[in-house]
């Protein structure tokens, strides 16, 4: 063999160790599994951190790519968790309710349905605002009440729900109170009554039926106005602190009322004049 074809031959066996080389070097491909959890892991590390932006983005990652595996579970908490702490209250009622949707044998359901009506909670509008924030908020209350009404956090839940239950009561009674200094008193009726039919334990009611006698006094229908002063009077409880305000309402209506008489007397006197 001359030299041209040694040479050949030793370049070609270099070569082709270069390539075995190259080859053997190169990483082997990772397996999902092992993908997911170095994923979870480095979100986890950012969530005690309360790096919570970084946090979020990671554990969202994983809750979607990494869904099959069983710390997928653990990473929704710790992402509704996340927006919860920082008080992302929208996004926290979607995270939980997703964990509490997507694994209802979750060991964090009670917590995760509570934290579902808090973060509603946190979003409900002073009576004055959107009444439809309040009322969603008082489903996510009902809801997690009647899943654990004897539950660690039950008593807060119904602290809450008498808020926003107070809410709405206000909304009506203030609404009738509007229609009142308007001088429309019956409309002011309509919303008064559902005041009553609404929301029976509000303590807006004493207080609402003085104001509701007094629009039918307005519109002289004494003998409905005189029934919901007899209402608040048996009511004693909740009249003992209006007892003033009870006395002058009686007074007012019985003013009312001989004023009409003597208006429809005279009236009657007047026409039977006129037919002379």
């Amino acid at each position: 063999m001359n030299s041209s074809s040694l040479f050949r031959a030793a370049a070609c066996v270099a070569a082709t160790a270069f390539v075995v080389s190259c080859s053997s070097s190169k990483p082997p491909i990772e397996s999902i599994d092992v993908v997911c959890k170095r994923k979870f892991d480095d979100a986890k590390k950012d969530y005690t951190k309360g790096r919570d932006p970084e946090a979020q983005t990671k554990l969202r990652d994983v809750t979607v790519s990494c869904a099959q595996f069983e710390y997928a579970e653990e990473a929704q908490y710790m992402l509704a968790q996340s927006h919860f702490r920082i008080e992302q209250w929208l996004e926290a009622e979607t995270e939980f309710g997703i964990l509490a949707g997507n694994w209802e044998r979750t060991k964090y359901r009670e917590e995760a349905l509570w934290k579902v009506a808090r973060s509603a909670w946190n979003q409900a509008p002073t009576w004055d605002r959107d009444p439809s924030l309040i009322q969603k908020a008082i489903e996510r209350e009902e809801s997690f009440l009647g899943e654990f009404p004897k539950g660690v956090r039950s008593d807060s839940a119904r602290a809450d729900m008498n808020d926003l239950v107070t809410r709405m009561a206000n909304r009506r009674f203030e609404t009738a109170r509007l229609y009142m200094k308007m001088g429309e008193p019956q409309a002011a009726t309509i919303y008064f009554h559902l005041l009553f039919k609404e929301y029976p334990d509000s303590d807006r009611l004493p207080l609402a039926r003085l104001q509701l006698a007094r629009a039918y006094s307005e519109l002289e229908q004494f003998d409905r106005a005189q029934e919901n002063l007899d209402s608040l009077q048996l009511d004693t409880l909740r009249a003992k602190p209006l007892s003033k305000d009870l006395q002058q309402a009686r007074k007012d209506l019985d003013k009312s009322r001989r004023k009409f008489e003597a208006r429809k007397a005279r009236e009657a006197a007047e026409s039977r004049q006129e037919k002379l």
